[in-house]
């Protein structure tokens, strides 16, 4: 039951992809990469390093400094340029959790590092687009069992016919009778089943759970052998995301909870 809640908790998230470039030169050597939404989980995807148009026949080295898994600082060389041995090189999609900072260790310039900023943003119309389907799938099962135009069809053929055929008239009446119970529980089935749908898809509000049911719920997943996650930063982001706990300060206890189990000594 708890996994079931968790995951109605859980919404979806959808990515989107926008352009990032930036420039280093002599008078800026450093590019800082941050955002400031908390709403959204970011990532830096690099693409490639070139030297601009007007570079010196230098060794140009530009070198990126972030986080490493354990949230500590770490620089890592991105690229040696020279415009007459390699003027750009591709990094094929290098991601990186920002902040981020990129440095033009060595040479002039001007450097021109392109990539993508992706962006993966909560799909807040899921659950109403499956209302919408939830709805238009009962009025679909409802028309099939509205089959009460059979009955007027036929009256007017009975008052029609000439008195003589009365007895078929009587015939006609009986075949009637049986077809109308034969219908009415055609009728109420998918009434039912439709009345039983709604009340298995309450639309009910998405609340987080208190601190102490989320640490029980993290350390059953942690006892199955599921990993937490091991940064801080992906660590607050996984109870926001994962479970829309907005309270830094339950966040910070249940980091310093998520620090004592064995597997981050």
């Amino acid at each position: 039951m708890e996994d079931s809640m968790d995951m109605d908790n859980m919404a979806p998230l959808r990515p989107q992809n926008f352009l990032f470039g930036c420039e280093l030169k002599t008078d800026k050597k450093e590019y800082t990469f941050k955002v400031d939404d908390d709403e959204s989980e970011h990532q830096l995807s690099l693409r490639t390093v070139s030297l601009g148009a007007g570079a010196q026949d230098e060794l140009h080295i530009v070198e990126a400094e972030g986080m490493n898994y354990e949230g500590k600082p770490l620089k890592i060389v991105l690229a040696s340029l020279r415009p007459s041995v390699q003027p750009t090189v591709s990094l094929g999609g290098f991601e990186i959790t920002p902040p981020v900072t990129l440095r033009l260790k060595s040479g002039s310039g001007p450097v021109h590092i392109s990539g993508q900023h992706l962006v993966a943003l909560e799909d807040l119309g899921s659950s109403d687009e499956e209302e919408d389907e939830e709805e238009e799938t009962t009025k679909n099962a409802k028309r099939p069992a509205t089959s009460s135009s059979k009955v007027p069809q036929k009256k007017p053929k009975l008052e029609e016919d000439d008195d003589d055929d009365e007895d078929d008239d009587d015939l006609d009446d009986e075949d009637d009778d049986e077809e109308e119970d034969e219908e009415t529980p055609v009728k109420k089935t998918p009434k039912q089943k439709g009345k039983k749908g709604k009340q298995q898809t309450p639309n009910t509000p998405k609340t987080p759970l208190n601190p102490v049911e989320l640490k029980a719920k993290m350390q059953t997943i942690f006892d199955k052998g599921i990993t937490l996650p091991k940064v801080e930063s992906r660590f607050a982001n996984y109870l926001k995301y994962g479970f829309r706990m907005e309270d830094q300060k339950v966040i910070d206890d249940l980091w310093n909870w998520r620090k004592t189990l064995k597997d981050l000594k």
